[in-house]
């Protein structure tokens, strides 16, 4: 079930950008979020890439191969972030501050707690690529009988958390990559 259900969705993440790991991603924060404060938490990845806020660069970790991390400070308003790399570009806006104008919406991170560190989630495989764990890695923090409730999924397809959330954070409830409606006809009616 797992593999039909990837092969099936394979077209639409390719279309949508999610299998352009190559290419790189911003994976925090989402395109046209809000934050409240002037904190910001970036994470994207690209193979030998570069962040930029605003046309400036910004100097960020590489905790891993290919994995940016920077926590930045920013002033009130709107800012564009860019990921730029050989395989090509990737940019976003997000606002920062209170009362964010209409197009923007609150940004909530995931996780949302403090000490929360990458290998908690995610491995290098022996290939030396930065990969998700799989769904058992949600579980020190969450709840496993709580997702039975939630889900009406086999263990094998939440498992595959990623097809419908974004673990890194979101502007939409349970970070969702889509609207519950939009998320669950990707594979139901």
């Amino acid at each position: 079930m797992k593999r039909s259900l990837l092969l099936w969705l394979t077209p639409f993440l390719v279309t949508t950008g999610a299998f352009a790991a190559s290419e790189g991603k911003i994976l925090r924060p989402a395109d046209k979020s809000a934050v409240s404060s002037g904190d910001v938490d970036i994470v994207a990845t690209a193979p030998g890439g570069r962040l930029e806020l605003d046309g400036k660069p910004i100097a960020a970790e590489q905790p891993f191969p290919n994995v940016f991390h920077a926590k930045l400070k920013v002033p009130p308003g709107e800012h564009k972030l860019a990921l730029l790399s050989a395989g090509g570009s990737q940019e976003i806006r997000f606002y920062s501050g209170p009362e964010a104008p209409a197009g923007f919406t609150p940004f909530h991170q995931h996780p949302p707690v403090a000490g929360v560190e990458c290998t908690q989630c995610h491995e290098l495989t022996r290939r030396g690529r930065f990969h998700f764990k799989g769904g058992e890695s949600c579980f020190p923090c969450h709840q496993k009988d709580g997702f039975a409730k939630v889900h009406s999924h086999a263990p094998d397809v939440l498992a595959e958390c990623g097809l419908c959330h974004n673990a890194h954070g979101s502007t939409a409830k349970a970070h969702l990559l889509f609207a519950k409606e939009t998320a669950c006809k990707q594979c139901h009616n």
